[in-house]
């Protein structure tokens, strides 16, 4: 981030409270986790203060240091079958000069395999129905138009456009358009590696 606002300063205080529970957890000293990182005792100490306005790479070394990924300092992984994130709940890790400029995090998965990135449009109406993958996979969905419906475990959920989910696809899941309109989103699979 070039600045910090107070959205900004609330996230440095996330990351930083998730740092040390991570670090305390795993029981790794301040130095020892700095040497592991390639970073300095004082900026990690600044970082777990909440008072660093560390650069992606240097909170991408730590969480790495830490055995996790980076989005899980900003956004933990949520358990459920389905998460939905709405466009003002994604994290904002990175502006630019340009007011335009941003980097949010939506969600993570916890699925260790190859992912794919699909471009996927539903018309009025329509609906895909998919049969389990091998457990643990999951997509992540982005809606850039319509509202798309989806069928997990029995139970709906709408995901409207500027909304992302992440679903568990180890089970028979679908993707319903129940509108007049065409529904857009980007789909990334991630098949879990046994």
């Amino acid at each position: 981030m070039t600045e910090v606002d107070a959205a900004g300063s609330s996230l440095l205080a996330s990351v930083g409270a998730t740092v040390r529970q991570l670090r305390v957890a795993r029981k790794i000293s301040v130095t020892d986790l700095a040497k592991q990182a390639d970073v300095s005792r004082r900026m990690l100490t600044a970082i777990e203060g909440g008072t660093a306005n560390a650069s992606l790479v240097t909170l991408d070394k730590v969480a790495r240091a830490l055995g996790v990924d980076f989005s899980a300092l900003v956004r933990p992984p949520s358990d459920s079958a389905v998460e939905l994130v709405g466009g003002g709940e994604a994290a904002t890790v990175w502006r630019g000069l340009a007011e335009e400029s941003a980097g949010r995090v939506f969600t993570t998965t916890r699925s260790r395999g190859r992912a794919e990135m699909w471009d996927w449009s539903l018309g009025p109406g329509d609906r895909y129905g998919a049969e389990p993958d091998p457990a643990g996979s999951e997509e992540l969905l982005a809606v850039s138009a319509g509202t798309l419906v989806l069928s997990v475990d029995g139970r709906t959920h709408s995901v409207p456009a500027g909304s992302v989910a992440k679903i568990a696809t180890d089970r028979p899941y679908s993707y319903v358009n129940d509108s007049d309109e065409v529904v857009r989103f980007v789909r990334i699979v991630v098949i879990n590696a046994p």
